[in-house]
């Protein structure tokens, strides 16, 4: 990074805030390339003494950056370039592992947990259940080329699925496993999205800062007859993903706003 030191500049005698300067002067180094996805910038130490600023004046400008998702704060390492190929998340294509790799992505999953319980009432009604019924808990950390790009909860039928332990939730799908071992296809999907701020632990899983900015996604996925199979919700980072819909003409009675639906969620 020392050879790279007279790439940051500012110019004082501009009437334009300092921390604005800062800010433009790192997006343009980042949108051209001169600092790369996953490198390492000067810590804000470094950035006042280049800058000639303080590290307050640092901090704001680093915090809009990562705020617009160009760059990632990793705690005890260091401030880096977020990656700049943004994940494209079409519900349409329903399983992640197809979703990824049809963008040329890789996909993996970490299971962070896989238990069963007693359904709650609120899981028991999406998923057609009598409460208490047992389900399994499936909470993946959702990776594409090795980069956390979602965190995501899952709940299936115990009863309906007792074979799930088998199956290879870290680079398989989920999808695939269903559709093979039980011939359940998820053809359609409720989906409610909202915006959120990730909790201490979450943002320790998805490698960001704690209160960092999200969308939080309640989904049921079904059948064609509309059997509901699974009740998931998940978590993604700004600047790591993008949705995309597409409807039709008729499908607006489909939708609906439902405000209390992802209120009912229990995040750990």
């Amino acid at each position: 990074m020392e050879n790279k030191r007279h790439l940051f500049h500012i110019d004082r005698q501009s009437k334009t805030p300092l921390y604005h300067q800062i800010v433009e002067n790192l997006r343009h180094l980042i949108q051209t390339k001169k600092l790369k996805p996953g490198e390492m910038i000067p810590s804000e130490w470094e950035l006042s003494e280049i800058y000639g600023v303080s590290r307050l004046t640092v901090r704001r400008a680093l915090d809009d950056l990562v705020r617009d998702g160009l760059l990632v704060r990793k705690h005890g390492v260091g401030t880096f370039v977020a990656q700049t190929s943004v994940a494209q998340i079409y519900p349409s294509e329903l399983s992640f592992s197809r979703n990824m790799a049809q963008i040329g992505l890789k996909p993996s999953s970490r299971v962070i947990r896989l238990r069963t319980m007693p359904a709650p009432s609120e899981i028991a009604r999406k998923l057609g259940l009598e409460e208490g019924d047992e389900v399994f808990e499936l909470v993946r950390l959702r990776l594409a080329d090795e980069q956390p790009l979602m965190l995501e909860t899952t709940y299936l039928s115990a009863r309906r699925f007792p074979d799930l332990p088998e199956a290879d939730l870290v680079t398989g799908s989920l999808y695939r496993f269903l559709s093979d071992r039980y011939k359940v296809d998820i053809t359609a999907l409720d989906h409610v999205l909202e915006p959120t701020l990730l909790t201490e632990r979450e943002a320790r899983l998805l490698e960001v800062e704690p209160g960092a900015p999200a969308i939080l996604s309640e989904m049921v996925g079904m059948t064609e007859q509309g059997v509901p199979i699974e009740y998931t919700w998940s978590l993604t980072c700004r600047g790591r993903g993008r949705f995309h819909f597409h409807f039709r003409k008729g499908d607006i009675g489909k939708r609906h706003f439902d405000e209390s639906a992802i209120a009912q969620i229990q995040r750990e």
